[in-house]
């Protein structure tokens, strides 16, 4: 099996297996699985593990908590490419109820949070955390400013930030998910597409999934500890989504 570079910048590289399966306990593995090896074009991605930031926005009496993770892209697949960003965090909320007390008690059952990241967010998040990386991200760019054409070669590199709302204290795990890195694609049947009804975005009849890479975390500690225990990063794989 061939291995996929995805590095992270601070403070070592990161060698990871193109594995075809993501498994965090609580959900269900993606299908279908990625080739092998590389089919399609792939850009080079590294990135930083999520820090927190606590921003006061203007006009609000009480600041408020972000989460955000650096990256850097590089395109070195010979031509230039749209680079089209999605960008998603897939939370799991544990519970130590028994099973047969879930049924009674809904609102402590284990359960999934998707949350997709903040693009046209408000400028002051994206200012405090441009201030703090100055001196080591001089070219940092805003979200929005990551999508469109990358040209080829590290000196057109894009240097930019993913940022998500914060998270649950009662987040046991999570993984990013971040989509547009490949340009493998596959078409999948929609198995609850209705015959008898229109096709449409409600009832397509096929769905085209895309590799996307999933970097999943664990949270360790209890719901109070969390609010400022740093993540634990685990094993990053290729799933397509």
């Amino acid at each position: 099996m061939m291995a996929i570079r995805v590095r992270r910048w601070v403070p070592t590289t990161l060698l990871i297996a193109a594995a075809f399966v993501w498994s965090v306990p609580g959900i269900a593995r993606a299908e279908p699985k990625p080739s092998p090896t590389p089919v399609e074009w792939e850009l080079k991605f590294t990135f930083q593990n999520p820090q927190r930031i606590t921003v006061r926005l203007p006009g609000e009496s009480s600041a408020k908590t972000y989460w955000y993770m650096l990256y850097r892209v590089v395109n070195d697949t010979g031509e230039d490419r749209d680079f089209l960003p999605l960008v998603t965090r897939v939370a799991e909320i544990e519970s130590e109820l028994p099973a047969d007390q879930i049924d009674a008690r809904p609102d402590e059952a284990p359960r999934l949070i998707t949350t997709a990241s903040l693009i046209g967010l408000a400028p002051t998040v994206y200012r405090a955390i441009q201030k703090r990386h100055a001196k080591t991200h001089p070219f940092l760019v805003p979200p929005v400013e990551s999508i469109g054409r990358i040209k080829q070669g590290a000196d057109n590199a894009i240097d930019s930030v993913v940022i998500f709302d914060d998270i649950d204290p009662r987040v046991s795990s999570f993984t990013v998910y971040v989509g547009g890195l490949s340009g493998e694609r596959k078409q999948v049947s929609n198995p609850a597409f209705n015959a008898a009804k229109a096709v449409d975005d409600k009832n397509p009849r096929f769905f085209v999934m895309q590799k996307t890479l999933a970097i999943p975390y664990r949270v360790p500690g209890t719901e109070r500890t969390r609010r400022t225990v740093e993540p634990g990063l685990g094993r990053i794989y290729w799933v397509m989504r």
